[in-house]
C-alpha cells in the first residue's frame, strides 16, 4: 500500500554535449579563460616593513563593551587576546627580519 512508486528511469545521454569531456577545457561555463594551475609565477612583489602600533587595542575599545551580561569582562578578554596577537605578529615580523626600524645587517 504504501509502496514508493517505480521511479522511470532517468539515465543520463552520454553522447550530449554537457557530459562530453572532449570538449574544449580551456574556458568555464561562463566563456572565461581559466588559469594555469601549473603555469610558473611571476616575481614576488618586494616586502614592506612593518611598524609596531603605539596601542595594539585602541579600536578595540573604541567600540565600547560588547553588548552581553558582563560585558566589561569581555572586552577584558577581547584586549587580551588582540593583543597576544600584535606580540605573535611582531615576533614573526623579527623573525623575518622586516620589523621597520630593526637594525639591518
Amino acid at each position: 500500500m504504501n509502496q514508493p512508486r517505480p521511479r522511470a528511469d532517468k539515465r543520463r545521454n552520454k553522447h550530449h554535449p554537457k557530459y562530453d569531456n572532449k570538449h574544449d577545457n580551456k574556458h568555464d561555463k561562463r566563456g572565461q579563460q581559466r588559469n594555469d594551475l601549473w603555469a610558473t609565477p611571476g616575481p614576488l612583489p618586494l616586502v614592506e616593513p612593518i611598524s609596531v602600533p603605539a596601542e595594539v587595542g585602541a579600536m578595540l575599545r573604541s567600540l565600547g563593551d560588547p553588548p552581553m551580561n558582563n560585558g566589561a569582562a569581555a572586552g577584558h578578554y577581547f584586549s587580551t587576546v588582540v593583543e597576544r596577537a600584535a606580540a605573535v605578529a611582531v615576533a614573526l615580523a623579527v623573525s623575518a627580519d622586516v620589523l621597520a626600524g630593526a637594525d639591518r645587517d
